[in-house]
């Protein structure tokens, strides 16, 4: 049985480090887009919506006109607090302090999100299984696959043999997307769509291109690559087999 291991953002500022200036606009416009059109096509009866592994709320805009309740879950502490500041004051908003892999809320919710924090996540029966239980009988579950063998990789490393996950460096974890979509099958979730986010995940790239025609972009390429699993990320569509 796999060792649940769990990484700590509480000492890190993951807004301030991680995202403002430092030239993930592109990720962040691409993200939020795909995220609000994956619920809208597949979730637009739920009513309620868990944010598992919100941070700082970076998200909720994306949702927040689509559900009437939310609930947000970070482990770091510290996370949770920039995200109940900003949005604390909006009606029918939960906001939990928890461990995905020991996940309890107090119902089940209508859809679940989880952006960038497979990464950080290695024990995917457990993760999976949690979600399927807090989730409704139909309910759908969006999840972004931290993607190894993207085409860069494979151009780099040509003969490597294929591993169900790889640690890059201590709790930061990549994923072959066919063992994820496996475990999520076994879990009894069956996919509905699958989508490669992140072809522009290159610096030069952003930096050379504004980061909205970025996106436009690579909306329109995406149509015709769904099935490929060649980019850094990629987000997969799930709903829960009663």
């Amino acid at each position: 049985m796999t060792q649940s291991t769990l990484c700590d953002y509480s000492d890190y500022d993951y807004n301030a480090k991680f995202w403002v200036n430092q030239n993930r606009e592109y990720e962040h416009q691409l993200e939020c887009y795909i995220v609000n059109k994956l619920l809208k096509k597949h979730a637009s009866q739920g009513t309620s919506i868990l944010d598992a592994g919100c941070g700082f709320g970076r998200l909720f805009t994306t949702y927040q006109s689509l559900f009437s309740e939310y609930f947000l879950v970070d482990y770091a502490n510290n996370l949770l607090q920039q995200a109940e500041s900003s949005f604390g004051n909006i009606d029918d908003i939960h906001f939990f302090q928890q461990s995905l892999y020991e996940l309890k809320l107090p119902k089940q919710v209508s859809a679940i999100i989880s952006i960038r924090t497979l990464h950080h996540l290695n024990n995917l029966p457990t993760l999976f299984q949690r979600f399927y239980e807090h989730l409704s009988n139909d309910g759908v579950m969006i999840i972004d696959i931290p993607n190894y063998y993207h085409l860069k990789n494979r151009f780099k490393f040509p003969f490597s043999s294929r591993q169900p996950m790889t640690e890059l460096s201590p709790m930061f974890y990549n994923y072959d997307p066919k063992y994820v979509i496996q475990e999520l099958n076994n879990a009894g979730f069956q996919i509905l769509e699958q989508s490669p986010v992140g072809l522009f995940r290159i610096g030069i790239i952003k930096r050379v291109f504004p980061a909205t025609w970025l996106r436009s972009i690579e909306t329109i390429i995406t149509i015709f690559l769904k099935k490929y699993h060649i980019s850094p990320s990629i987000y997969v569509v799930a709903k829960k087999c009663g």
